[in-house]
């Protein structure tokens, strides 16, 4: 895993009393300083760093370290969507793998946290599969046979944001108004909602940063494809533009998770919120 010297100066900041930390690789950084695979990075290095222009460094991957990583940099480093054993791994990304035969939209898992092996060679620790790697089902069947099959899988989904649609791209300025205030409210409910445990939508799902507003129907494609959004949630009845534009993201898309949001009151949110929870986390393709 990579961290940088920004990630390790928060941590000593921060926990320099807790964190451990050690280096990955053999690091040579003058004919004084040289640091070998599996020694404490230490505070004083940082300066070290700095004299040499050295900007990141690879480190071991622990989930110790990953909790004070996550804690401090929430959307760097986010938590896990789902943990899976070697065999509930090979079945995700079969599934995946179907799904992507039928559709151009084109699905991965990311793993959180790096995945290690053994080099029968030297018997040092190698990666076998990076922090947020990519990971799909030809690559899996490629590596799987020389990781531990004891192994548990911290993942992620490459889908994670979420759209929230409505068209302002409209003559009449009452309904302008009327359509800007719905915009303005879904977007204001998911940020501040879902940050409560209670209406968390996701583990890994950053509401601050996750939530994106589409109010012209010709840029809906292009931000689904660009965010890799996982949901599209309609916030008005639709105009003809709107349904063009949903028909070219599912000819797109076959799988395209949509929610079509009722008339909200105070009573309807929760109820609401659970719905958005259900749909983003469904697999349509199963």
């Amino acid at each position: 895993m990579k961290l940088t010297t920004a990630h390790l100066a928060r941590l000593f900041e921060r926990y320099a009393d807790t964190v451990e930390i050690r280096y990955f690789n053999d690091l040579q950084i003058n004919n004084e300083s040289h640091f070998i695979s599996g020694d404490l990075v230490l505070p004083g290095h940082l300066r070290l760093f700095l004299e040499r222009n050295i900007s990141e460094i690879e480190i071991f991957y622990t989930p110790a370290l990953y909790e004070f990583l996550s804690r401090e940099f929430p959307v760097e480093f986010r938590n896990a969507y789902g943990r899976a054993t070697l065999t509930q791994m090979d079945r995700l990304l079969e599934n995946l793998r179907d799904a992507n035969v039928q559709s151009k939209r084109k699905r991965y898992l990311r793993m959180v946290g790096d995945v290690y092996g053994i080099d029968s060679h030297s018997g040092r620790q190698v990666m076998l599969l990076g922090h947020d790697e990519l990971l799909d089902y030809r690559k899996w069947n490629n590596l799987k046979r020389d990781i531990d099959r004891n192994h548990s899988f911290l993942y992620r989904n490459s889908e994670l944001s979420i759209i929230i649609f409505v068209n302002l791209i409209l003559g009449e300025q009452k309904t302008y108004i009327e359509r800007f205030k719905i915009n303005t409210d879904l977007i204001s409910l998911i940020v501040t909602r879902c940050r409560e445990m209670e209406h968390c939508i996701s583990p890994d799902f950053v509401p601050t940063e996750d939530v994106v507003s589409v109010t012209d129907p010709s840029m809906l494609m292009e931000e689904y494809i660009r965010i890799n959004a996982r949901l599209i949630i309609i916030g008005e009845r639709l105009e003809d533009a709107d349904k063009r534009a949903l028909l070219q993201i599912r000819n797109y898309d076959k799988f395209v998770r949509l929610l079509v949001v009722p008339s909200l009151d105070y009573k309807s949110i929760k109820d609401f919120l659970t719905q958005v929870k259900l749909v983003y986390n469904y697999d349509r393709w199963l």
